[in-house]
């Protein structure tokens, strides 16, 4: 992919009484990234916990063709994978079913000049909805991504792990029982399982219910 095909506008957020905007604080990007709405703000929260994704950036521009006549789109998201990934390169539009739905032959001309001027540049093309992922996902993922901003406490890191290699399987408020009965530790020691879980040492189902202290803790190898 050639980065210098691509431009990028400093996205101005104006004040919007039908949407959320503002500003979204990225780990990966070590920065602010604007949004415009709440799910673009969705968006920057799953790229986060996203292991294939190097960086992000708002607002790139590309040029396309429409009816034979040159334009320039700006997409939501620019994508830059890790040296690792298999995935290439991506331009995000972000946009809800409902209004893709309202005019869906306007936006399918749109998405295939989008999606032929993506591979031109060796890039893919992502539309990302609601349905991308489901409202407990998304919970649970800025749940966790509060602990991830955070460093992890070293004091009970090293224990966890060692007692999770035996337990394998087990819910957070039992894994505290078992490492500490005080009071005043269950707190700490909560919040370390989740710091694990948020750092990728540890896992959790985020699909199916709210992550609570009746959630299962797993060890990543643990099937």
């Amino acid at each position: 992919m050639k980065e210098n095909h691509i431009s990028f506008n400093q996205r101005k957020i104006k004040k919007n009484y039908r949407s959320i905007t503002g500003h979204f604080p990225s780990i990966k990007n070590n920065k602010s990234i604007a949004f415009e709405s709440k799910l673009e703000n969705s968006l920057f929260l799953t790229l986060e916990f996203d292991n294939s994704v190097f960086s992000y950036q708002e607002q790139p521009q590309i040029e396309i063709n429409i009816n034979r006549k040159t334009k320039i789109y700006s997409a939501d998201c620019y994508i830059k994978r890790t040296k690792d990934s298999s995935k290439r390169d991506a331009l995000v539009e972000v946009k809800y079913t409902s209004e893709i739905e309202k005019n869906k032959e306007h936006f399918k001309e749109k998405f295939d000049a989008i999606n032929t001027a993506a591979n031109d540049m060796n890039l893919d093309f992502i539309i990302f909805t609601e349905k991308n992922y489901s409202e407990i996902e998304l919970f649970n993922l800025d749940f966790l991504y509060r602990y991830r901003c955070s460093p992890l406490n070293d004091r009970y890191e090293e224990t966890i792990l060692n007692k999770m290699k035996t337990l394998k399987n087990i819910k957070a408020k039992d894994l505290v029982t078992y490492l500490n009965s005080s009071i005043q530790e269950y707190a700490l020691i909560s919040n370390t399982i989740w710091s694990l879980v948020a750092h990728d040492k540890l896992k959790s189902d985020i699909s199916t219910s709210k992550l609570s202290m009746d959630s299962y803790i797993k060890v990543l190898e643990w099937e």
